[in-house]
Formats: structure tokens, sequence, C-alpha cells
């Protein structure tokens, strides 16, 4: 009877350290299994950007060509002569006389922007020869090295640039610029009109383009700023005499 006791005892023991040596799972709270048995989440979408308003951005507008200038007092166009370089086909000073408006570009042969500009400014000289009032170019170059400007002038082709006037670093080239109302060291390019009459009508600072030709004609044909001669104000129509 003991031996029965006795093993019964040792059974229920076994059994006992069995039901500690299981380990214990948690409980799932409900979100938890909410989670584990539902399909993986979504991320939501992207917030699109409001349309712009239509109309808040404008392009940028060309300035008009000599806006405002024609018709205000004018000072003489300077009549000193001037140095020059490259062929010796041009006259001491500037061709300013009766019969044309005259053009004058100040440049430089380390500037890019007046480079990219000349074949355009020589062919606005070509398309007015016709017109009753033409239009003659002049060239004034303010470059300080004259190696490199002579350099330039040799590597034209022969319908290019090849001779310019020339403003040599110093005193000259200070005064001349202030009898135009510029300063000694203007931003490159520059241009200025001179009218029939030797009046300086015109200052622009900065590249030309080539919607300002349409503006030159109207120049030229008195439809800005006078008959060919800078005499009527700016905007008015006038009969040639």
């Amino acid at each position: 009877m003991r031996r029965v006791v006795a093993s019964a005892s040792v059974a229920v023991l076994f059994l006992a350290c069995e039901e500690k040596a299981k380990p214990t799972l948690a409980p799932q709270s409900r979100s938890q299994a909410v989670v584990a048995a539902g399909p993986p989440p979504v991320p939501a979408p992207m917030p699109t950007p409001p349309p712009a308003a239509a109309g808040s951005a404008k392009p940028s507008q060309h300035p008009i060509l000599c806006a405002q200038q024609l018709g205000k007092p004018a000072k003489d166009a300077p009549k000193a002569a001037l140095s020059r370089a490259g062929e010796s086909t041009l006259s001491e000073k500037l061709p300013v006389g009766p019969g044309h408006w005259t053009w004058v570009n100040l440049w430089a042969a380390w500037c890019v922007p007046c480079r990219e500009e000349i074949p355009r400014l020589k062919s606005w000289e070509t398309k007015t020869a016709g017109e009753r009032v033409s239009l003659k170019l002049a060239f004034i170059s303010l470059d300080d090295d004259g190696r490199q400007l002579e350099t330039f002038l040799g590597q034209q082709p022969p319908t290019g640039l090849k001779a310019t006037y020339w403003l040599t670093d110093g005193s000259q080239r200070k005064t001349w610029l202030e009898e135009v109302g510029m300063k000694d060291e203007p931003e490159l390019p520059a241009h200025f009109l001179i009218d029939p009459a030797g009046k300086v009508r015109c200052k622009q600072q900065g590249a030309i383009d080539d919607a300002d030709f349409a503006e030159v004609l109207k120049i030229l044909r008195g439809e800005r700023g006078g008959a060919g001669a800078g005499q009527n104000a700016e905007g008015t129509h006038g009969n040639p005499h």
C-alpha cells in the first residue's frame, strides 16, 4: 500500500513540474488582435498643391527702345577726334550729319554680349539703307588692352567688324563719355543715338535684341521723337522737311 501511495505522489510531482515548465503566453489585447488579423495599412496619399492662379506670373517684357527720351532736351554729340583700331577706313570723327541717324555702340573685345550683337547691328545698317533717313553705325571700343582688340578685329570675316573707334583708358575716355552724359566706366554693351542735327537723343544700357529694330524704323521715319531730325515730341508724327 505504501508503494502505491508513493508512486502516486511521484506522478503528481512530475506532472506539476511539467506544468511549471510550460511558458505562459501573454494574452493579446483587442487592438493587437485586430491589427494582426487585418490587411497591412495603406500609406496616406501626399496632398496635391493647389494650382497657380491664372495670370499670377507675368513674363518679363523687353523695355521699349529709347522710351521717354527722344522728346527731351539733348546734348550735342562730341566733336573731338577719336583714336582708331583695325583697318584704316574710318574718319577721325563720328559720322554725324544730315540724312541719317548715328547709332553709337560702346563695346569691348572681352565683352561676350558685345561681340554677339555686332552682326545684328550691322544687319540693321544694311536694312535701313533704302530709308529716306538711314542709320549709320559707329562702334567705339573701351578696351584697355590694345593687343587683344587688334587680335579680335584681325580675326573677323570680311563682312564682320574690321575697324572701330577706340577710347583709350584715361582722360580721353573720361572727357568724351562725360560729354554724352555717361560715366567713364559704363556697363557694356551700351548705346546712344545721335540725330541728324548732331544731338544725343537716346542712351540705352545693356544688350539689344531683334524686337528693337521696329522701334529703330519708327525713329528713322519720324514716327517717334521727330521726323528724322529729333525735333518733334516723343510719340508724335511729323512730316519731313
